[in-house]
């Protein structure tokens, strides 16, 4: 009995779509793996940490919104320096949260006491704890993609956006000095923390966030991409 001509054509159409589809599976492209790192365009490493309260959190919590990540240290200077202005900056932003990770003293290990030191540091100076944490875990592991020594550096700032990429880093609000004596700048009063990270946030396309036009001058002269 032969095989009606219809049927024959409908079997090869279904079982050559069935072929092309299982070539487009095999040389389809694998989803992309976010490039962890600590530079500019690269998706920050997920870290787990907890505050004063104990609860932990990670920063993968802050997707969809900009948000500050820090290192800092109540033994540094240039640290301790900017906290008043950290604390103006998250008084006027609510809406971007800020973690500050607490290192320790090069040549100590002991990370719950560095911890504690500087909430204790905070409290004294009537500044606010929320935003000090210690760090649990980190994912990648730092021995699967270490810190380039770039960063290693306190105090540590990291603006990282929506999507959890990094849009700018710096290492030391001693920049801003250095900035004027190299322009000659002279007779300016120096832009704070809050300055900057205003005038970079808002160069960056967050809404609704004023800035200075010198802070913006300051910005554009550490990220090119501010205008």
């Amino acid at each position: 009995m032969r095989t009606p001509p219809a049927f024959v054509a409908s079997r090869n159409v279904f079982f050559g779509l069935m072929s092309l589809l299982s070539i487009v599976a095999l040389t389809a492209p694998a989803a992309a793996e976010p490039a962890y790192g600590f530079a500019p365009g690269d998706t920050l490493p997920i870290f787990t940490f907890h505050g004063e309260d104990g609860v932990r959190h990670t920063t993968a919590e802050f997707r969809g919104k900009w948000f500050l990540f820090k290192r800092g240290a109540e033994w540094c200077m240039p640290c301790i320096g900017e906290r008043p202005s950290v604390e103006s900056f998250m008084k006027a932003h609510p809406d971007v949260p800020v973690v500050m990770i607490v290192s320790p003293r090069p040549s100590e290990t002991d990370l719950e006491g560095a911890f504690q030191r500087d909430l204790n540091y905070q409290r004294r100076k009537g500044l606010r704890t929320d935003y000090i944490a210690v760090s649990d875990s980190r994912d990648p592991a730092p021995r699967d993609l270490p810190s380039p020594k770039s960063v290693t550096d306190l105090p540590l700032t990291v603006v990282v956006d929506p999507q959890g990429v990094i849009a700018a880093l710096w290492t030391s609000t001693y920049q801003y000095q250095r900035h004027f004596m190299r322009h000659g700048i002279v007779g300016k009063a120096e832009p704070e923390f809050r300055d900057y990270v205003e005038a970079l946030l808002s160069c960056k396309g967050a809404k609704g966030v004023a800035v200075t036009s010198t802070a913006l001058e300051i910005a554009k002269s550490f990220d090119a991409s501010c205008s």
